[in-house]
């Protein structure tokens, strides 16, 4: 038999990668408020190619912390409290909609309908034979 998803089972799978994508978008934020933090916190980075592209990338994701400030380093550099908080918030978060993904994951595959399959007959060799002395009669 076959499984393939019922009307419930394709719902769930929608939704289920949707949060896939969400999941994935938030892992791409958390390396890059990572990359951020490690950027600043050694102040000879400022060279390393992508720098300004990342400074910049995060600058709007951690302006609702902006308040915060931030510690000076003995590298020349800064550490980004706000960077840090949002970090932790966005992997919170992510932590939130995995655990959704795979209770839909789950319910998408409990809500798989057994399908069944078309059976190939074959026939008995002895049908065989008396169909080809009719067929030759």
């Amino acid at each position: 038999m076959d499984e393939q998803p019922n009307m419930s089972g394709q719902v769930y799978g929608g939704f289920n990668t949707i949060v896939r994508i969400l999941v994935l978008a938030l892992v791409v934020v958390g390396i890059l408020l990572l990359l951020r933090i490690i950027f600043l916190f050694f102040g000879t980075l400022k060279t390393a190619p992508g720098y300004d592209f990342v400074i910049s990338t995060t600058e709007y994701m951690v302006a609702p912390l902006n308040n915060i400030e931030p510690v000076n380093t003995p590298y020349e550099g800064i550490f980004d409290i706000a960077a840090t908080g949002m970090l932790l918030i966005t992997l919170l978060v992510e932590f939130i909609f995995s655990g959704i993904q795979g209770w839909l994951s789950r319910q998408q595959i409990k809500h798989k309908a057994l399908v069944p399959r078309p059976v190939e007959r074959t026939p008995e060799p002895q049908l065989i034979k008396e169909e080809d002395e009719l067929i030759q009669k």
